[in-house]
């Protein structure tokens, strides 16, 4: 008896999760980041700096593999 009661929470959350990524997807709607029709005026592409983004995103992955590590040697 005493296992059962060690035991349910645990099952009683994994049903949950998968419930809920079971029918996460049918329920949201789908979501564009922009419409079609306003992609960019006059129908030119319009021209970024894409590098800084991938730069950036760099930076903060070592930050994060840094702040990992550190915390692990302990």
């Amino acid at each position: 008896m005493t296992a059962f009661w060690k035991r349910w929470p645990r099952r009683i959350a994994a049903g949950i999760l998968v419930l809920g990524l079971t029918f996460s997807p049918a329920v949201t709607p789908t979501v564009r980041a922009q419409a079609p029709d306003e992609a960019a005026p006059g129908g030119e592409e319009s021209k970024g700096r894409p590098l800084d983004g991938y730069l950036g995103t760099i930076c903060l992955v070592i930050l994060a593999f840094f702040i990992v590590g550190k915390s692990a040697r302990r």
